[in-house]
């Protein structure tokens, strides 16, 4: 009883530090999604300006642009294929389904300006960062409810049992322990109030301590793990969101200028629409586009750069949730698992529990087989608030034998532990 009612007050500091660690990641993640929906009104707010300057321009510019068109893509293909040494493949790619894209808006401005709001709407709406903060908080209190009510029966049961368990006992669980790190060169708590505890030191209570020490480590050491890989891709994706945040959307001047090669094959890489930095080489692009619509090649890098970033706070937030989910489901199955090794103690405050209802042994009853030999040895008793409980004892075991009395006692409580399961 003493093991496990030590096993509780363990669990319970093991548990104050995972809801710290919760409330840590709980707050980061709340950050995250807070970026996610700050990326989501950014690209809503893009799609409305390119929309609002393609129905501006879309008359004068469709017949312009189907001039401009085939030497622009024919001229931005070449140029990757002779100048730049990799992905040429993805990059024809997505250099069609730029121009592609471009043409049918061009064609059908307001169906595919629709099309690409409803894409949003379905990103920004499916699934709701809030009702997933909501839902994590509420699995980690409940599991802070049932730690709770599992120490305070402890408490009560230490209480109630002040003498039988001895004023020393009593001390030591109601002394809150010194926070300890859980790290893996744990040392042994054997020291402090225990060495004043007499007796208690070899009842095995540092064997407690350390199983839920050793259990909850797992938990901590397999969090930080997964914690630094993604707090490593957070700090990549940082170092690129910096890049792409300027004061408001990019300004691109589409008056002709040099790029280095090199430089323009990373703009190419990154986004299909640097092919209009390109027109210079087309005589049917030189001034017709800059004149007639230069917002809408603007608004379309800068739509672009929204997407980026709303993909990149979109995995951010995917990730730590992910991170945040480990933790909490890695902490429920450390508290069932505690809890089913512990948590039977806890069920003893239901009734009166006086020292003759702890053991007692009612009948010994030796046995004969049928050739005469000793056989068995029935004995009936109670242990703690259980009924009446039959145990059958190996022949071998003598009744004035000390292993046979620790035979019964072990067997027994065996037994009351599983009945409470």
């Amino acid at each position: 009883m003493k093991r496990a009612l030590f096993g509780v007050k363990r669990m319970k500091e093991v548990m104050e530090k995972n809801q710290e660690k919760h409330e840590h990641l709980m707050k980061t993640l709340k950050e995250s999604s807070d970026k996610r929906k700050g990326a989501v009104q950014l690209a809503t707010e893009a799609e409305l300006k390119l929309q609002k300057a393609e129905e501006q321009c879309h008359d004068t510019l469709r017949t312009s642009f189907m001039e401009c068109r085939p030497c622009l893509e024919d001229t931005c293909k070449t140029f990757y294929t002779s100048t730049c040494r990799r992905g040429f493949s993805s990059f024809s790619f997505k250099v069609d389904e730029f121009f592609r894209k471009l043409s049918s808006q061009l064609e059908t401005p307001d169906q595919v300006v629709n099309q690409n709001q409803d894409n949003l709407n379905q990103t920004q709406n499916s699934d709701d960062p809030d009702l997933e903060l909501v839902r994590l908080n509420a699995s980690f209190s409940q599991m802070q409810g049932k730690m709770s009510s599992l120490h305070n029966r402890s408490t009560e049961l230490v209480n109630k049992m002040h003498q039988e368990f001895g004023h020393g006992f009593w001390v030591a669980f109601t002394t809150k322990l010194k926070p300890k790190p859980l790290s893996p060169t744990q040392e042994s708590p054997s020291g402090g109030f225990f060495m004043g505890m007499g007796r208690l030191g070899s009842m095995g209570l540092d064997d407690v301590l350390e199983e839920v020490y050793d259990f909850g480590r797992a938990v901590v050491e397999d969090f930080s793990d997964a914690m630094t890989d993604v707090l490593d891709e957070m700090q990549e994706a940082v170092d690129e969101e910096s890049w792409q945040q300027r004061e408001s959307f990019p300004s691109w001047s589409w008056v002709p200028v040099p790029f280095p090669d090199m430089y323009l094959c990373r703009q190419l890489r990154r986004q299909a629409a640097e092919c209009w930095q390109l027109q210079r080489l087309c005589e049917s692009c030189q001034d017709t586009l800059v004149k007639e619509c230069p917002s809408v090649r603007e608004l379309h890098s800068a739509l672009e750069e929204t997407y980026l970033l709303l993909n990149t706070s979109r995995l951010q937030y995917e990730e730590m949730l992910q991170v945040v989910q480990k933790h909490t489901d890695d902490t429920h199955t450390w508290l069932n698992t505690m809890e089913a090794k512990y948590g039977w103690v806890t069920q003893l405050t239901n009734g009166t529990l006086g020292p003759q209802h702890i053991f007692g042994v009612s009948a010994v009853v030796l046995q004969l087989r049928d050739n005469g030999f000793k056989g068995d040895t029935r004995v009936v008793l109670n242990i703690l608030n259980s009924p009446s409980l039959t145990l059958s004892v190996p022949a071998e075991l003598e009744v004035q034998d000390s292993a046979f009395i620790q035979y019964v006692v072990q067997e027994a409580l065996a037994h009351y532990k599983q009945s409470k399961i």
